[in-house]
């Protein structure tokens, strides 16, 4: 079976650990960072789709004090963008690796491009919020916005549920041999 990648299966696992690791870290510190505003709210805001919806929330974080901290994730965000496309890429490779499937280890690497394609999307995402918290939300910026949310979740999501797959094979494999 062909290893797709250059990378020995040592140095594999171990990035995998150390961005697991280093996710985890900035996750916990940006919401400590973040508060009082959650990350739910955020996720509202880029899923509002409507002008309306939009407008309210940003009302809403106006009256009680919570725009500043919005703008100032969105700015976090972009860092976070390159440590969990990294993540996941490498954990698609190295997954994908595990499973034993030749059919999934190729597939791994397609997911990687996928992931790649997600950055890209959030990062149109976040200047599309900037946009509206800075200046005033458009139906435009806020229909982007949307739709770039909902293409980087898709791909994420996806990446997800191959990595699951992923591991079902290794298991089975570790079963059946």
């Amino acid at each position: 079976m062909k290893q797709l990648s250059f990378v020995p299966p040592a140095n594999l696992q171990r990035w995998f650990w150390v961005l697991l690791a280093i996710n985890c870290v900035f996750i916990i510190a940006s919401k400590l960072y973040m508060q009082p505003l959650a990350t739910a709210e955020i996720v509202r805001f880029e899923l509002a789709k409507d002008l309306r919806v939009a407008e309210k929330i940003i009302q809403y974080w106006e009256t009680y004090g919570k725009l500043h901290h919005a703008i100032i994730g969105i700015y976090i965000d972009f860092l976070f963008i390159l440590l969990y496309t990294s993540g996941l890429s490498v954990a698609c490779i190295y997954f994908g690796r595990l499973s034993g499937h030749e059919i999934l280890m190729r597939m791994g690497k397609f997911i990687t491009y996928l992931l790649i394609v997600a950055g890209i999307c959030d990062v149109i995402e976040n200047i599309a919020m900037l946009k509206s918290l800075q200046d005033a939300p458009t139906h435009w910026s806020v229909l982007l916005a949307y739709d770039m949310a909902t293409t980087k979740f898709s791909m994420v999501i996806l990446s997800a549920l191959y990595i699951a797959i992923c591991l079902v094979f290794r298991l089975l494999r570790k079963i059946v041999l």
